[in-house]
């Protein structure tokens, strides 16, 4: 991915298969399981190379990503 361009928040969790839909990870960023650099983010947030995510399942699973 080029650094200049960026993918939404919202589909790059769909995409990266963490959640089933968009919609739940919608949800699941609106709920603040889903944070952005250490910061709650909106769904339509851009996100590209190098940013850290933190996703909160219930606790069940945390997930610490960076964005490549």
């Amino acid at each position: 991915m080029n650094d200049a361009v960026g993918v939404r928040l919202d589909q790059w969790l769909w995409a990266a298969r963490f959640y089933k839909s968009r919609a739940l990870a919608k949800a699941a960023i609106e709920n603040g399981q889903v944070l952005v650099g250490g910061q709650r983010a909106k769904a339509a947030r851009t996100i590209k190379n190098g940013d850290l995510l933190h996703i909160d399942k219930h606790g069940e699973q945390v997930y610490d990503v960076t964005v490549i």
